[in-house]
């Protein structure tokens, strides 16, 4: 039977695909991977990049805007009315023109008022072809104004509360992002683990079932042994090279789903668990409060409340009257010679202010006020539910770690014990007749049950402690909160 095992394991590996390259991975290694290389990390990193941009892009808008204005060619030939006096009578001619502009100017948004303050400069030509031609130089040496669309609402401020929310809330998305790409990469790697577990465990089930045949084979011989119970010894060998089959090609989904996961090569990966995790006090109130601080998803419900009070404030004073300014002061002169176009320049006014009242509506305005507010009202709500929400939900996994943690212990001395019983009655069933067949098997069955229970309850505890994480955004072990030791400018 030891030659039948071999031959069986040869035929295994050149079925399966077996292959040297090898990778060995740790848990730790795995979380490294994942959260560096693989395809999600890449597109959450892009995410936050957007939304990185997007906040430069308020900031930037908060500052003076400089632009340059060119319009060099302008070239129009078509046929317009004109009246003739000698003929009383209306008629078409030829009108040929070209004309051409340039100007600089300096915007800087006006954030205590809501408007928008400018200052500009500007020189325009125009020629006119025909039987009277001519030139014509207009310029504004210079002319500074004032514009506000609605008097009244200011949009600035709002902005100014709510950008910087919303890019809190990006870089705490991306840190949740990046925790749960690591608890994806540790529901592979304990896939995994598992799988290879049941494999090792079946290689090692059909060396010990061929073993136990052959003392089965002397006990019979010597009719110490029944032959049922030899043909059973004999099925073992049968189902655990059936275990094997079956363990091998599970193992390798495992290692498919790991590789393609972390964007690595390699045919076969051994993995190696880690070791029991120390005592892990978390003071609950503390958590909550981090929580608070740290979750996206709370933040998102902060803007959400902020922006539908925007959208109050906005309505309330846009349905009950409408106000626009503008106003400028500046200079302006004309001439037919370029040299004389910013001689003896005149004064340019201009102030102009609309008011809209709307004084019979059926109630359209009120209706919009009282949509508005009802938003505001929900918008406080669901934030209110959500911190409810997930405070409970933190509190819950708080205390399935605790759990989790007590049932590893017990699960790692419950598989030494059934490795112990195993091995016991292993040596009774060689050594007499008093250990069946039944009793051997119970025990191999216990054993594998036990290791198997063992990785389990350590996936079920370091999935729950990066839940933990992936929640507070905080690291328990090191005390220490993950958007303080981790470097945004490296993303950028």
């Amino acid at each position: 039977m030891k030659k039948l095992y071999i031959y069986f394991l040869m035929v295994l590996n050149s079925y399966i695909g077996y292959s040297q390259n090898v990778v060995c991975l740790t848990m730790d290694e795995v979380i490294r991977l994942a959260v560096d290389s693989s395809l999600t990390a890449f597109k959450n990193k892009n995410i936050y990049k957007s939304d990185y941009w997007e906040y430069r892009m308020f900031k930037a808008e908060r500052l003076p805007s400089l632009s340059y204005n060119l319009s060099p060619v302008n070239y129009y030939r078509y046929l317009t009315t004109r009246y003739n006096f000698e003929k009383n009578r209306d008629e078409y001619r030829e009108q040929k023109s070209y004309n051409a502009s340039t100007g600089f100017s300096l915007s800087q948004n006006f954030v205590p008022l809501g408007g928008k303050f400018y200052i500009e400069t500007s020189l325009d030509y125009l020629r006119s072809f025909g039987n009277d031609t001519y030139n014509q130089f207009t310029s504004i040496p210079v002319r500074l104004g004032y514009t506000n669309d609605v008097i009244g609402y200011n949009k600035y401020k709002w902005d100014k509360r709510i950008e910087p929310l919303k890019y809190e809330k990006a870089k705490m998305e991306y840190l949740y992002n990046t925790e749960e790409i690591s608890y994806q990469a540790i529901s592979l790697f304990f896939a995994l683990a598992l799988a290879q577990n049941q494999y090792n465990l079946a290689k090692e089930q059909l060396l010990v079932s061929d073993s136990l045949y052959a003392v089965g084979c002397r006990k019979y011989q010597i009719a110490s042994m029944s032959k049922s119970d030899l043909l059973r010894l004999e099925l073992n060998i049968v189902n655990a090279q059936s275990s094997i089959v079956s363990a091998k090609i599970n193992m390798q989904k495992a290692i498919h789903n790991l590789v393609n996961f972390l964007g690595i090569s390699g045919n076969e990966i051994n993995i190696t668990l880690p070791n029991i995790p120390g005592e892990l006090l978390i003071d609950e109130s503390k958590a909550i409060e981090l929580m608070h601080q740290n979750s996206y998803v709370i933040l998102d419900k902060q803007k959400s409340v902020i922006e539908a009070e925007k959208r109050y404030d906005e309505v309330n004073k846009t349905t009950r009257f409408s106000a626009r300014l503008s106003a400028s002061i500046g200079f302006n002169q004309e001439s037919e010679k370029f040299k004389s176009v910013y001689k003896d320049p005149m004064r340019q006014d201009l102030v102009s202010l609309n008011i809209e009242i709307p004084l019979l509506d059926w109630g359209v305005g009120k209706g919009k006020r009282q949509v508005a507010a009802s938003e505001v009202n929900v918008a406080k709500i669901e934030h209110q539910q959500k911190e409810v929400e997930l405070e409970q939900n933190l509190v819950v996994i708080i205390n399935e770690l605790y759990f989790h943690k007590e049932l590893l212990k017990n699960s790692e001395e419950a598989m030494k014990i059934a490795e112990e019983v195993f091995e016991e009655t292993k040596k009774g069933f060689v050594s007499s007749s008093s250990i069946t067949v039944y009793d051997l098997n119970e025990a191999q069955e216990q054993l594998l049950t036990a290791k198997n229970r063992y990785i389990t309850c350590m996936s079920a505890y370091w999935l729950c402690f990066y839940e933990l994480r992936k929640l507070t955004l905080f690291d328990f072990v090191n005390n220490v909160s993950l958007s303080e030791k981790f470097d945004f400018d490296n993303l950028r």
